[in-house]
């Protein structure tokens, strides 16, 4: 119960931080009708992905410190990933972020905006989604590799 705990806390933490990236960057600016958040989607897609990637690859000492295993770590922060991308997907995609972005691409017709607030999302949401495959291959060559050393005993 205890490892269960260390899962699902440290997953949680993955699927919550782009979540909140996510409101800072793009649904905040679009609540309040900010004129160019340019610079601010940026820093969030950059954040975001810096995080997830770092996160997921770096933590692995400390958790196994704790008795944690990588593979079904791995595993956890796979689930965690695309859960948050499906929320990031649903997100884009309401009443709210969807208009804004379609304004915001609309009034930078011509301009380097345009491509910007178009694709932002998508490299906000295929960033992660990266990550999470990597984390999923990072866990199945683990539990590969287990599974080796278990019938070579």
């Amino acid at each position: 119960m205890k490892k269960a705990i260390g899962y699902l806390s440290l997953s949680l933490i993955v699927f919550l931080v782009p979540l909140l990236f996510l409101y800072i960057g793009f649904t905040s600016p679009a609540k309040s009708g900010a004129d160019s958040p340019f610079i601010r989607m940026i820093i969030c897609t950059l954040l975001c992905f810096l995080f997830t990637s770092l996160f997921t690859r770096y933590i692995h000492p400390f958790s196994g410190l704790a008795g944690l295993d990588s593979a079904n770590l791995n595993l956890g922060f796979t689930i965690a990933i695309i859960l948050a991308v499906f929320v990031e997907f649903v997100t884009f995609g309401n009443t709210t972020v969807e208009p804004y972005m379609e304004g915001l691409v609309q009034k930078n017709t011509g301009k380097l905006g345009e491509g910007l607030y178009r694709y932002i999302k998508y490299v906000f949401m295929g960033g992660q989604l990266l990550v999470a495959v990597r984390t999923f291959l990072h866990s199945a060559f683990l539990g590969l590799l287990k599974a080796i050393m278990k019938h070579a005993d």
